[in-house]
């Protein structure tokens, strides 16, 4: 007979008698992995008030915002739903079957005040600390990428900013304009006219392959060892890769640096090629690592801008047919070189290297230098393997956010609630390396030490044995005779 389940509800409950929470789970092995709570959260300490308002520890509200991105919740309803659901979570938290965990109406307010009153920073710098104790991060070598996360807004919510109209009343215009001028307008809109109304700094763009949308960006810097993020933060989408990661960078050479560490080579695609990004990295001490563009000239081979040296000591680049080039106008970040207008004339290559200009004309970045030496490190066997590396370093926290770590949509308005969002998501994926990595390092070490254990038990029993032998009329203690192993023969 099959005995059905029934629930039975008594009125009161021993302690003793409810049943915990499965040994090992995640949250357990978490607060046994960071056993200073009080020191990760203290950041948070200028959110809340010691006196005004509900007594709020940082603590719980860190581990609560840790818990969303854990459990790729996105919507604070949810989130205190499954705090109150689950027995792990709440001895996670600290609290009782009798307490009521936070609703989601303080985690909602806690959770803008966040982004107001505490910098992320530092608590992502905390749990980088954490995983350099326990030897996870080396800093050689790390990888650097952006990606673009949806905004909590929608192409219908852009308004323009000197009519007030909005997306389709403005192409609707465009297209009447068009039907009756010799000039039609193009059907585009931008991010300089247009801004959403329900968040300012969203920005208008296109991933490759998906339709045009309001974006975020988000940047990090991932160490090359265990995949431990050093640095993380989030722009407006129409900003550079290269803006973007200046900041990024920065903040990882002070948190390496305050560990006696640094940054060794910095691999990036080639969305990073650029003199001024070359030159940054160089001046943080470390080694820029990138893609190259080709160049993208319509001259014809050997006269190219690779084709001309560069004569550093007389600051002009020589031609091909061995004529010099000299410096003629500084801009704002380069240089142009000009050739002489007799000796382009009387060129018999002036066809293929001038074109329909007087005279060729090249344009030399102040860290030209520094691309140049990026360049050469990219065609070395070294470097393509290096590249080839970084995919697999820098893609999988990205990847791991957006399926499984809260990072698919914002649900929040703004850069800086934004930032805040990116920041946590980086020091979740942080923490499951870091609880992931101890773990492995007990199970590893776990036959050893029984072995070890094995070894010396049957060395202690030897021992006695031996003595045994020595003193035979003097017995052993009874204690001493049970831990002898049974498989010792003597011969």
């Amino acid at each position: 007979m099959i005995r059905k389940q029934q629930l039975k509800q008594p009125l009161f409950y021993d302690a003793q008698q409810i049943s915990p929470p499965a040994a090992g789970n995640f949250y357990g092995r978490l607060n046994e992995a960071v056993k200073e709570w009080e020191a990760l959260a203290a950041p948070f300490a200028a959110c809340f008030h010691a006196r005004v308002g509900r007594p709020t520890d940082p603590v719980v509200y860190l581990k609560v915002f840790l818990i969303a991105y854990l459990e790729n919740i996105v919507y604070d309803t949810e989130l205190a739903e499954r705090i109150a659901d689950s027995l792990a979570i709440r001895q996670f938290l600290g609290y009782a079957l009798t307490e009521r965990p936070p609703d989601h109406s303080s985690i909602s307010r806690n959770r803008a005040l966040m982004g107001e009153h505490c910098d992320m920073d530092q608590v992502l710098e905390r749990v980088v600390g954490l995983c350099i104790e326990q030897g996870l991060v080396e800093g050689k070598e790390a990888a650097l990428d952006s990606t673009l996360i949806p905004a909590n807004a929608s192409l219908s919510s852009l308004r323009s900013i000197k009519t007030g109209k909005g997306v389709r009343e403005h192409l609707a215009e465009v297209r009447e304009r068009n039907a009756v001028t010799q000039a039609p307008e193009k059907l585009k809109v931008s991010n300089e006219e247009f801004r959403s109304r329900t968040d300012e700094d969203a920005r208008l763009t296109q991933k490759p392959g998906a339709p045009r949308g309001m974006y975020y960006k988000g940047t990090h810097v991932t160490d090359g060892a265990n995949g431990i993020i050093l640095a993380a933060g989030c722009e407006l989408a129409d900003a550079g890769d290269i803006q973007a990661a200046e900041p990024v960078l920065e903040q990882s050479q002070r948190t390496l640096q305050g560990h006696d560490l640094s940054l060794g080579t910095v691999v990036a695609d080639a969305g990073y090629d650029g003199a001024d990004f070359h030159a940054a990295v160089e001046g943080l001490g470390a080694t820029p690592l990138t893609n190259y563009k080709e160049d993208s000239t319509q001259k014809a081979e050997g006269f190219r801008k690779a084709d001309f040296t560069y004569d550093a000591e007389a600051d002009c680049y020589l031609c091909p047919a061995g004529k010099r080039l000299r410096r003629k106008r500084v801009h704002e970040e380069k240089v142009s070189y000009r050739a002489n207008l007799r000796d382009c004339a009387a060129c018999a290559h002036r066809g293929e290297c001038v074109g329909q200009n007087k005279a060729r004309q090249l344009m030399r970045h102040r860290h030209e230098e520094s691309r140049q030496r990026n360049i050469a490190r990219c065609q070395t066997e070294a470097g393509r393997q290096t590249l080839r590396r970084r995919r697999h370093i820098v893609e999988p926290p990205f990847g791991h956010m957006k399926t499984y770590g809260g990072l698919s949509r914002l649900n929040c308005r703004g850069k800086l609630k934004a930032t805040v969002k990116v920041v946590l998501a980086a020091v979740a994926w942080n923490l499951i390396k870091l609880v992931g990595a101890l773990a492995r390092r007990a199970q590893a070490g776990a036959p050893f030490a029984s072995a070890l254990l094995q070894l010396a038990r049957a060395i202690r029993a030897l021992s006695r044995l031996s003595a045994r032998l020595i003193h035979p009329h003097h017995p052993l203690p009874s204690h001493q005779c049970h831990d002898m192993p049974k498989t010792v023969v003597l011969r």
